[in-house]
């Protein structure tokens, strides 16, 4: 294969996204050609010079998955097929809260109450990955440097996480998996034929059973009222590149996929 013929996938991995379910398929799919990696820091991002690098010094890989990588898009002598999957910022925080307070520690329930997980991720304004984190990665439209964020108005970051959001080929929602895999599928069958998009469920840690609305109201519930408009009015960006997500996710559905042709019943990941 020539360099010019290469396809490249490239999955932002954002925390809590569904990102280990994605992983799981794209490792399924490509054994031997798909890459995880991360830097050293916790919280520290990898530039898209440093994908850049990554990929063009990779050249046996066609599936590179990250944490840490931030946009824009990088430009290399592949074509490229950008995953991004999307989640409700309120159910994210309890998703997050139930990985690093018990599943990452190896518990069989969580070292403290939700609650105290809140009050101690919102000491600090924006320096936690559950408050308007989706937001602030997806905004960064620098090459070499992570952006200035306390330095762009809550409007301008918005705008451009969902101007990034908008270029894609290809959203995810993680609370509408089953209709995101299908869309997934075929998405990345034009670049690769092959590519199955079968039924994963990685690091499930919440019932996939629950609609949306009863889980935030059973969050609403277990916080408080004060407690949880804190993190509503905290994440309102989040909230609104949510929205913006599942508006393009429907677009891109409709324009592939007949409206009379039914939803794979695949089942949410999370």
């Amino acid at each position: 294969m020539s360099f010019s013929d290469r396809k490249v996938v490239v999955h932002y991995h954002i925390f809590k996204n569904a990102g280990s379910s994605v992983d799981q398929l794209l490792r399924k799919n490509f054994p031997d050609q798909w890459v995880g990696f991360d830097g050293d820091t916790p919280g520290s991002v990898i530039t898209t010079a440093e994908l850049e690098k990554r990929i063009n010094t990779s050249t046996d890989k066609v599936a590179f998955s990250s944490h840490q990588i931030v946009p824009p898009l990088p430009n290399v002598d592949a074509e490229i097929y950008p995953i991004v999957f999307l989640r409700d910022p309120i159910d994210r925080i309890k998703s997050a809260y139930l990985f690093e307070w018990k599943k990452q520690l190896g518990l069989d329930e969580p070292k403290g109450s939700f609650v105290e997980y809140i009050e101690q991720k919102f000491i600090y304004k924006r320096k936690s990955s559950v408050e308007e984190f989706q937001t602030i990665r997806l905004s960064n439209n620098t090459v070499s440097v992570f952006h200035e964020k306390d330095l762009v108005s809550d409007d301008e970051l918005l705008a451009q996480a969902c101007e990034f959001i908008s270029t894609l080929p290809f959203v995810g929602i993680v609370d509408q998996f089953g209709k995101s895999n299908q869309l997934l599928g075929a998405y990345l069958q034009e670049g690769f034929p092959s590519f199955e998009a079968t039924e994963v469920k990685a690091n499930v840690l919440q019932d996939l059973s629950l609609s949306q609305d009863f889980k935030r109201q059973r969050i609403k519930e277990e916080l408080g009222d004060d407690i949880f408009e804190m993190i509503v009015s905290r994440n309102a960006l989040d909230e609104a590149l949510y929205q913006h997500g599942i508006s393009h996710l429907e677009a891109l559905y409709e324009n592939r996929f007949s409206s009379e042709r039914s939803v794979d019943s695949l089942k949410y990941a999370v």
